[in-house]
């Protein structure tokens, strides 16, 4: 409760430029709809806003018109933490719905850095990265999270493994393949990367790649066959727990 009011109560918008207290910021045409019309706010009303970089305000609608809407932001209610590790994620675009599943999931559950790549299997070989950052977006905003995940442009699997570099040693969810496996949970540092394969699996050209590559690791997902989505999220959800 901040001067009388509930703010968690409050609408919660992603702004794409640095916020500062009483400097008002203009909000895109999409957002004005959203609280005219969706949420039917008025000049005057509350909301809160964040910029991923200077943490969470509380500010105020100065005007509210169809098209436009001005903000001021008033006061800072969350701090922007120091960013204490990253998660990422590489996996083969899915099916629309399948897809929406995985981004909206992993990043609720703190996935940091989205790496889609492209391997001999991959069924869709395009993405829309517009839409794909609307739903980032619209997850950081619903699950509270202070930052942005990065949403890295669509790669070959080779490139991205010829890339990899000074990064950590990515988690291959290595579910058919007779490869020595870790076990899920295995890696509690800090900064972690898991790597789930196309529907239908990775080849044999590319089985014989990722076990002999030295940033890879096979690990064990259970005895199940997963959908890439579910295995997805259970890797990032693995993380969530450990750090409890």
């Amino acid at each position: 409760m901040i001067n009388g009011i509930d703010h968690t109560k409050l609408p919660r918008l992603y702004l794409d430029k640095i916020i500062k207290s009483g400097t008002p910021s203009s909000l895109s045409e999409n957002q004005t709809h959203y609280l005219k019309n969706v949420m039917r706010r008025n000049a005057g009303d509350f909301i809160r806003i964040f910029d991923g970089q200077n943490g969470e305000y509380l500010a105020r609608i100065e005007t509210l018109t169809k098209k436009s809407c001005e903000v001021l932001p008033l006061e800072n209610l969350k701090p922007q933490p120091a960013q204490a590790h990253r998660t990422h994620l590489i996996f083969a675009p899915l099916v629309k719905n399948r897809m929406d599943i995985l981004i909206e999931k992993t990043v609720e559950l703190g996935v940091t850095d989205l790496h889609p790549v492209l391997t001999n299997r991959t069924e869709h070989r395009k993405i829309n990265e517009d839409r794909l950052l609307s739903q980032i977006i619209e997850a950081s905003e619903q699950s509270e999270r202070l930052d942005i995940p990065a949403l890295h442009p669509l790669i070959s699997m080779e490139t991205l493994l010829g890339q990899w570099k000074d990064k950590p040693q990515i988690q291959w969810g290595c579910e058919r393949d007779a490869l020595e496996r870790k076990p899920l949970g295995y890696n509690n540092e800090n900064h972690q990367a898991f790597l789930i394969g196309p529907v239908g699996g990775f080849d044999e050209d590319e089985i014989t790649l990722l076990g002999r590559h030295p940033a890879i690791t096979p690990i064990s997902l259970g005895s199940a066959i997963l959908r890439a989505e579910t295995a997805s999220i259970l890797c990032i959800g693995s993380t969530k727990i450990n750090a409890i």
